[in-house]
């Protein structure tokens, strides 16, 4: 039985040596490009209409909402950092939510931009 832990012991130290290392590099990813805050802004206003106006999306709107969102930013984005962003998002119109619900600024404007994107203009 002893001989059988230490290679247990030895791949269970590197895969907890692996997990730090990963939760190290996302701690301190670059701070996020123009572009990229850019790509976050449009999804703040995908999240606001879901939560203010109780918007919900095919998965066919869903694609047409981010390859809108992608022309709007101007650059292609690694799908786990657009994660972060979407994560990043979300928690920025919580934030503002927490405060003065829908009727936020930081609410309103992610809902203009939502509007921009999707192709309606209030009246």
């Amino acid at each position: 039985m002893t001989r059988h832990s230490l290679p247990i012991g030895l791949s269970l130290a590197a895969v907890l040596a692996g997990t730090i290392a990963v939760q190290a590099a996302a701690a301190t990813m670059a701070p996020p490009s123009a572009e990229e805050l850019t790509y976050k802004s449009y999804h703040e206003g995908v999240y606001a209409a879901v939560e203010c106006r109780g918007a919900v999306f095919t998965p066919a709107d869903h694609m047409v909402l981010e390859r809108r969102i992608e022309e709007r930013s101007g650059i292609a984005i690694h799908s786990g950092r657009q994660l972060d962003l979407i994560q990043a998002a979300k928690v920025t119109i919580n934030n503002a939510m927490s405060h003065a619900g829908c009727a936020a600024d930081e609410v309103q404007g992610a809902l203009v931009r939502f509007d921009t994107i999707r192709g309606y203009q209030p009246k």
